[in-house]
C-alpha cells in the first residue's frame, strides 16, 4: 500500500504535502494560539491542514520505510549513503509521531480547549438601552476565552508547532542529503 503509486515510490510523492502543509499548519496553530481575535478566521484553515500534516506525516514515514528496503536491497549506495538513508528514516519516523501528535493538539485546541470568541446576543440593560453605558447603544457582547487552562492550551499548541516547524526541517534536510549527496560529491 505504501509502496509505489503510479509508478514511483509514494515517498517521493507524499513528502512534498508535509514540506508544505506541516509549516503552514505550524504557522497557523502558532497564530490561532497567540492572536484570540484571528481565531475565527484561522479555525477552518487549521482543521484543514493539522489533520493533513499528520496523515501525509504517517504516509510519509510508512512509505519511507518502503523505499529504504527497497533501495538497500538493491544494493544501491556505499555504506555511507546506506547510514545516510537509514538517518533520514529515523527522523521521519520521529516526524511520524510529532506531526500526529501536533495533529491531535491543534483539533483538540480548536474544537475544546481555545474556541474562538463567540458572538453573544445584544445584552441590554438600562445603561446600554439608553447609550449612557460603556458598552454604548445595542453593543454586543463578546465572549473572550481565557483562563489557566487557555493559557496552558495556547503554550502546549505553540510547542507542538515549534516541534513540528524543526522536525519538518531536520527531516526535510537529513532526507535532501541522503539523496543528492553521491549527486554533489562527485
Amino acid at each position: 500500500m505504501f509502496d509505489k503509486a503510479f509508478g514511483l515510490p509514494v515517498h517521493v510523492l507524499i513528502v512534498h504535502a508535509v514540506v508544505v502543509l506541516g509549516p503552514i499548519a505550524a504557522l497557523l496553530a502558532i497564530a490561532y494560539a497567540v492572536r484570540p481575535a484571528w481565531r475565527l478566521a484561522l479555525r477552518w484553515p487549521l482543521v484543514l491542514t493539522a489533520p493533513a500534516t499528520g496523515v501525509a506525516s504517517f504516509v510519509a514515514a510508512e512509505s519511507g520505510e518502503k523505499l529504504e528496503e527497497r533501495v538497500l536491497s538493491g544494493g544501491a549506495g556505499d555504506s555511507a549513503n546506506a547510514r545516510l538513508i537509514h538517518d533520514h528514516t529515523e527522523a521521519g519516523d520521529l516526524m511520524k509521531i510529532v506531526g500526529l501528535v501536533f495533529m491531535v493538539v491543534a483539533l483538540a485546541a480548536v474544537f475544546w480547549l481555545l474556541r474562538p470568541p463567540a458572538r453573544l446576543p445584544r445584552v441590554r440593560d438600562d445603561a446600554t438601552a439608553t447609550g449612557e453605558g460603556p458598552t454604548g447603544e445595542g453593543a454586543t457582547v463578546v465572549r473572550q476565552s481565557g483562563g489557566v487552562l487557555s493559557t496552558i492550551a495556547a503554550v502546549l499548541l505553540v510547542l507542538v508547532s515549534l516541534g513540528t516547524l524543526y522536525q519538518v526541517v531536520i527531516t526535510g534536510h537529513s532526507g535532501s542529503k541522503a539523496s543528492w549527496s553521491e549527486v554533489t560529491n562527485s
